[in-house]
């Protein structure tokens, strides 16, 4: 194989593809890329059995064929070029040549043969959906997604596709965020669970332009993301029941400022990390006052404007995850929607009804709030 491209689009690609290796496997082969050449463009990629992701790349081909780069390297190796067209090749014996005149690199490969290939996910079950849309979603959820290996079903997000919408899901019980979506086109309907890993190299490719294509297989998912094809193993099983999780009503909201709020309840986490990141969230008429106590630290205590709904209420949270989810809350206010202290909180953008998360409130300590 030999191919002559920018070491811009090299290294790009290198890198793009190169962001599906895990540090963790045993076989040498999956710590490489592989290069093929197609009709004036050259395609990497790179796997670890668990996520593929594939991109091409402009090239102009001078000998059709296919090589393995260690990607690790072959990266660093890549970077160090001058700004100029590079020529990547290989022999039969798996050496790769990099020459970016002055640089003139020799590099061991393995035989591409032996390169496990990326999974086909058929189009029997697909949608559409703007890029912009996807990112947003998957920003609003992905920080809910359960980290205890016990619980592998919770280790992803739950894309729920039906009819002309997309739903985003994910819990780690402690919280519970639902994103819903509007689709652009599609056909069929699933329940799929997409590793967070996963998740979060899809999101690294989005960005605000184009459409994204979905694929949904029995055990796979495949995003097209322009030239990138990004491709993962499902989570199997049964994902639980999370509509039950929602409160069907309340008796107490308050809305607040979401900047803040956001900014009231940041400042008292740095006291509430000595106490388990509880942080005490009280109302008194058209105030609410955010505050944490911590023997080995001392105290935090702030009040912000809001407006009240029923009765006033006492109740703690922990501060990092009320703070994660109003970092993606991009409306002016947000509800808070309450029933008593240590019954299920939901949180809602003001204005918009396509989003909503679930906190799990704390138990009091006696003094905490004073």
């Amino acid at each position: 194989m030999k191919a002559v491209l920018t070491k811009k689009n090299l290294l790009d690609g290198v890198r793009t593809a190169g962001h599906a290796i895990s540090g963790r496997t045993a076989l040498p082969i999956l710590g490489h890329v592989l290069a093929a050449t197609g009709t004036n463009s050259l395609r990497l990629s790179a796997t670890d059995h668990q996520i593929g992701i594939s991109t091409t790349v402009p090239a102009q081909i001078l000998e059709p064929g296919e090589l393995t780069l260690p990607a690790s390297i072959g990266s660093e190796v890549i970077s160090s070029l001058s700004d100029a067209d590079v020529i990547i090749e290989s022999n039969e014996n798996q050496q790769i040549r990099i020459l970016c005149p002055p640089s003139d690199f020799q590099i061991l490969g393995l035989p591409p043969g032996e390169f496990p290939g990326l999974p086909e996910v058929p189009d029997t079950v697909w949608f559409e959906i703007d890029a912009k849309q996807l990112r947003l979603g998957l920003r609003r959820t992905q920080f809910a997604c359960s980290t205890d290996e016990l619980r592998t079903i919770l280790l992803g997000v739950l894309f729920s596709y039906s009819g002309d919408t997309l739903k985003l899901v994910a819990t780690d019980t402690h919280r519970l965020a639902v994103d819903t979506r509007l689709i652009a086109s599609g056909e069929g309907e699933a329940n799929a669970v997409v590793p967070a890993r996963a998740v979060a190299e899809l999101s690294r490719i989005l960005t605000d332009e184009g459409k994204v294509r979905v694929h949904i297989s029995e055990r796979q998912i495949m995003f097209v993301v322009g030239q990138v094809v990004v491709t993962a193993s499902l989570i199997e099983g049964q994902y639980p029941n999370y509509e039950r999780v929602v409160p069907a009503d309340y008796d107490k909201k308050i809305v607040l400022p979401t900047k803040l709020f956001t900014d009231a309840i940041k400042r008292a986490s740095i006291v509430a990390r000595g106490d388990m990141n509880r942080t005490v969230v009280k109302t008194s008429g058209e105030k609410v006052s955010v505050s944490a106590k911590a023997g080995a630290v001392g105290k935090a205590y702030e009040e912000v404007e809001a407006i009240r709904e029923g009765d006033d209420i006492e109740v703690a949270f922990n501060a990092q995850f009320l703070g994660e989810v109003l970092d993606v809350i991009d409306t002016e206010g947000v509800g808070l929607e309450l029933s008593g202290p240590l019954s299920p909180a939901v949180l809602r953008p003001i204005e918009q009804d396509d989003y909503l998360c679930v906190v799990m409130p704390m138990q009091i300590q006696e003094g905490l709030g004073d």
